[in-house]
């Protein structure tokens, strides 16, 4: 669900969301459409993605329009399942880059350090998840 909470709690959850980078363009029953911002270097890597949650258990988006990524050839998908102690869940990032300057730039920062960033953010992205699991009372449960 986090994935396509496009509400407040968005920014808790996904630290590279930045409420002043954010804006939904559309928000359907198992689609949005949205523009997400952050902040990178000099001024803001920005993406706006179709995500899309029809299918249950995974959430795809795929890049439309950015500065940084190339479109068609850019997405993300999340999937998660029960599993014996909680859930297993894989986020999985396809990144092609925009041959300008700054998708050259980040493009080859993805190339050398990408794997071990990412991994740092989909751990932090859980971190934020239970915390907020931990936060929330029963009578909101």
């Amino acid at each position: 669900h986090a994935a396509y909470d496009f509400g407040p709690r968005r920014t808790q959850v996904w630290p590279a969301v930045h409420a002043e980078h954010l804006t939904v363009h559309a928000l359907g029953e198992t689609t949005a459409d949205a523009t997400e911002g952050t902040p990178a270097g000099i001024g803001i890597n920005w993406e706006r993605c179709r995500c899309d949650w029809s299918e249950p258990g995974r959430v795809t988006a795929t890049v439309t329009d950015s500065n940084v990524y190339a479109h068609p050839g850019s997405s993300w998908q999340l999937t998660a399942a029960p599993a014996a102690r909680g859930s297993r869940v894989e986020m999985v990032w396809e990144r092609t880059f925009r041959r300008n300057p700054r998708g050259l730039i980040f493009g080859t920062l993805f190339r050398i350090v990408g794997r071990p960033i990412f991994g740092r953010y989909a751990r932090q992205v859980i971190a934020n998840l239970e915390q907020l699991g931990r936060q929330r009372s029963p009578a909101t449960s």
